[in-house]
């Protein structure tokens, strides 16, 4: 099947060329995607779907047209490729264009494909569903769960005007579990969730219970007075911020727009020395994990923050071009499984928080009056670098122990004070949104109370 697809892939680019286009890549997808959901008990949607599909960019003149097709028949591609090309040569020339990735080997990344993914069926993933919703509903005081399972294997080939020819094969298995819990008036929501590139049986007993548990612990609720406080961030929540505050932030497009608080902070201090940050697409078994990015470039560890010091941006092949760097392999296509109905844009791969010395525990009994906050899902200000957000899953710290859950409260911090203001980093890891990374404490963050 590899085979059929980059030479599909290398048919386009050879008719996107002849049609005058003097640059063009082309990706060539099939994925195969089985999800299932579960909401308050009943299953809500259960589904398969093979999802082949060609994408093509054309630049003439660094002006670029893209297209897209589903399936894979020559017909559809033809139009594809005459779209492309017609929207390049239409289009206002463009100087900062530099060409795409040049001829290259792929890395050796392991872990990309697990054959126990691909061998899973649709009563399988609806009976995990079930078993997910079943683990996190398990108790009487839980008023209601709900779950999701996806997985899905995709194999990708991209060929492009520079000689380049690679093919990989990805496999994800993600699940997601939500309990609520109720009390009289009182209701809490916990969840948890897996996200791996390989099967785990044991992630499913793991997810359901801790959000059942969450949900429980948080019954318990207090408020607490507007101040200023130490806060101990769970891998929950400071991977979906960094996630934003800092891969949207080093994202090149955004800093030479302007549009990213980190433009023109490179070799600056930016964080505490305890801080340390990379981007890396070869770690086995995360789903950010690639051979090569969505151009053709060989994926690469990199640096970004180096002991507290920005170290890098991340680019694809335009932007490197504009800023007569070398691209960092950034250019995605979208997520543990590629799509075709879009042309790459820069993202992370895995980025990597290094950890430190400090357990979880020793954090908090460290903290004698603070904050633990478990979840949040509100997005920087990336241009002023200013965060603001509900605290969805809190808890107030008092003399060095985790109390109940705060009601109602805000945080607020600047994302460079708080880096800065990193004490403590932890042992241990977990991978959420994108990030892999420990519990870390910040001396300080405003949090704005109900009391």
């Amino acid at each position: 099947m590899m085979a059929e697809l980059i030479s599909i892939a290398g048919k386009a680019v050879k008719s996107v060329t002849k049609l005058g286009a003097t640059h063009c890549d082309v990706l060539v997808t099939n994925t195969r995607t089985l999800s299932a959901d579960i909401e308050k008990g009943s299953v809500k949607q259960a589904s398969m779907a093979n999802d082949p599909g060609v994408a093509i960019r054309a630049f003439r003149n660094g002006s670029s047209g893209f297209a897209y097709c589903t399936g894979h028949d020559a017909k559809s591609i033809d139009r594809a490729a005459s779209l492309a090309a017609s929207q390049a040569k239409a289009g206002t020339p463009d100087s900062d264009f530099k060409g795409l990735p040049e001829k290259a080997t792929p890395a050796k990344v392991g872990g990309l494909f697990e054959p126990k993914v691909a061998d899973l069926g649709s009563d399988d993933v609806v009976g995990m569903v079930m078993e997910l919703a079943a683990i996190a509903g398990d108790d009487k005081r839980i008023y209601s769960s709900n779950a999701s399972v996806n997985i899905s294997v995709c194999e990708v080939a991209l060929a492009n005007s520079n000689g380049i020819e690679m093919t990989q094969k990805m496999s994800s298995h993600d699940m997601v579990a939500e309990s609520v819990a109720k009390d009289g008036s009182d209701m809490f929501s916990g969840f948890d969730f897996y996200s791996s590139r390989r099967f785990n049986a044991d992630a499913l007993r793991e997810v359901g219970e801790s959000a059942r548990e969450h949900a429980i612990k948080g019954l318990s609720q207090t408020k607490i007075e507007t101040g200023d406080y130490p806060v101990v961030m769970d891998p929950l929540a400071l991977g979906f911020l960094l996630a934003n505050a800092v891969g949207a932030g080093v994202n090149a497009d955004s800093v030479q727009r302007k549009r990213s608080y980190l433009a023109g902070k490179l070799g600056k201090k930016v964080g505490a020395s305890l801080f340390s940050v990379t981007d890396d697409p070869t770690i086995e078994w995360a789903v950010g994990s690639t051979a090569f990015d969505g151009e053709g470039t060989p994926a690469r560890k990199k640096a970004v923050i180096d002991k507290g010091k920005l170290s890098s941006y991340l680019y694809d092949s335009y932007t490197a071009g504009k800023d007569s760097v070398r691209s960092t392999g950034n250019a995605s296509r979208g997520g543990s499984a590629w799509s075709y109905r879009s042309p790459p844009s820069i993202s992370i791969s895995n980025l990597v928080v290094h950890e430190g010395r400090s357990t979880f525990d020793q954090m908090v009994r460290e903290t004698k009056n603070g904050v633990y906050l478990r979840a949040t899902f509100d997005h920087p200000n990336l241009a002023t670098g200013e965060f603001s957000g509900l605290m969805m899953e809190s808890y107030k710290i008092d003399d060095g122990e985790i109390g109940p859950s705060i009601r109602q409260a805000t945080i607020g911090v600047g994302l460079v004070d708080m880096f800065n203001s990193i004490d403590m980093v932890g042992k241990g890891h977990k991978d959420c949104f994108g990030v892999r990374t420990p519990a870390i404490r910040i001396s300080k963050a405003r949090i704005g109370g109900s009391a």
